[in-house]
């Protein structure tokens, strides 16, 4: 399934590279509080040692990890990744396994490499977000927590002028690297084998979401096609 206004990783990647020098000092600001929330939760709720941290950016939440944890971190941004790897060096991080240039959509790692995954802001940024989906699935232990925070387009009903503004930003989804108009419902994790676990809104307006997700801890049964 792919998102209403198309993006490919070249315009996240050039979109971004903008993005990098300023980034820490404007959406970052904004979010700081909630990213040390969800990872935090991920503290508290993870069983295991390997984290993956995917859309990890400049690394804003690499120092809220728990220092036991082993974190490997991805991005497809390489100039974000460079603010990432500056932080964690001063920050003196000593549980960062690894920080790559990757895509979310193609992750380098052997399936069920990873106890639990974080990713914050991805899927918004993503052309094909079942793909990216069916691949933290893939490296996610069974049994496996999986939290997804993003921000997902408002209900009319709920909020007028805010879905107003994000239908107004949507035709630059490419330009400004993410979708402002990403919907819930084009998250499908039936296909990507995933529980939904928990729930909860975050930010102004709940403008942000976390979503709690599982991997079975067996391979759900295949029904043949009649």
């Amino acid at each position: 399934m792919t998102v209403h206004t198309p993006l490919r990783a070249d315009d996240v990647r050039r979109s971004y590279a903008r993005w990098a020098g300023h980034y820490d000092f404007t959406f970052a600001l904004f979010g700081r509080k909630y990213v040390k929330k969800i990872v935090n939760r991920l503290n508290d709720e993870t069983h295991g040692q390997n984290v993956l941290d995917v859309g990890t950016g400049t690394g804003l939440s690499l120092p809220y990890f728990r220092p036991d944890l082993t974190i490997t971190g991805i991005d497809i941004s390489e100039d974000m990744l460079a603010r990432a790897a500056q932080r964690a060096e001063r920050k003196k991080l000593a549980n960062i396994a690894g920080l790559h240039v990757m895509d979310a959509g193609d992750l380098q790692f052997a399936d069920g490499a990873f106890d639990s995954v974080l990713a914050t802001f991805v899927m918004s940024v993503v052309p094909n977000p079942t793909q990216v989906l069916q691949e933290i699935a893939r490296v996610t232990r069974p049994g496996g927590p999986i939290f997804l925070f993003n921000h997902f387009r408002a209900d009319e009903e709920d909020n007028r002028m805010l879905a107003m503004a994000e239908r107004a930003i949507a035709p630059a989804s490419r330009k400004i690297g993410f979708h402002s108009d990403f919907c819930r419902s084009q998250l499908n994790f039936a296909e990507a084998d995933l529980y939904l676990m928990d729930e909860d809104s975050f930010g102004p307006f709940d403008m942000f979401t976390l979503l709690t997700l599982q991997k079975p801890t067996t391979q759900l049964p295949i029904t043949p096609h009649a």
